[in-house]
């Protein structure tokens, strides 16, 4: 613990912002640690709303808190190696490819959290299914829901429209023939 040794504060580096990296990087006293959050993703989501976000009951915004809030630095980024010796993460920038970074810690917290796991069930190419895991998962059902309710309502109203137009020209060639009929 370099830092640590030299008066400075220790450094904590913390790999993944869900619920586990969260609740570390809240817990550290910010006097005595200099907290770092890597993560592909700038916000923390509260995953148990997920389904009032996905119907309306609550807005997106409000089951997130940005991960700025909770560390003083975050990289949206992903770790793709450590060297434990020299005490080194190399992240690699999540919109250049081609940009890595080292960043030195003197604790590493790794809590990446978990791929879904379908066993065999679903494969990744089926576009059909939602897992409600992330933020975009709620956005499309939400969106697909929309788009149903769009869809009833313009069949409805076209079918009220097919009605109505049925309904005139029923009783207007009634009435031409109630009118023919009375003439002959």
């Amino acid at each position: 613990m370099a830092a640590a040794r030299a008066g400075a504060r220790a450094r904590v580096v913390i790999l993944g912002s869900g619920w586990a990296g969260t609740k570390v990087a809240r817990s550290l006293r910010k006097d005595l640690f200099d907290v770092r959050v890597v993560s592909p993703s700038t916000s923390f989501l509260f995953t148990p709303l997920l389904p009032s976000a996905a119907v309306g009951t609550l807005e997106f915004r409000a089951i997130q808190e940005p991960v700025r809030t909770i560390a003083e630095e975050s990289y949206q980024a992903k770790a793709v190696a450590t060297d434990f010796e020299r005490r080194v993460v190399t992240c690699r920038d999540l919109f250049r490819d081609d940009f890595e970074f080292e960043l030195p810690y003197d604790w590493l917290v790794v809590a990446t959290g978990c791929k879904t796991e379908t066993f065999g069930i679903v494969d990744d190419t089926r576009r059909d299914v939602c897992f409600l895991k992330h933020l975009s998962h709620a956005r499309k059902i939400r969106n697909r829901v929309v788009e149903c309710f769009e869809r009833a309502s313009n069949l409805a109203h076209h079918h009220h429209e097919d009605a109505a137009a049925a309904s005139s020209s029923s009783s207007s060639s009634s009435s031409l023939s109630l009118s023919r009929g009375g003439h002959d």
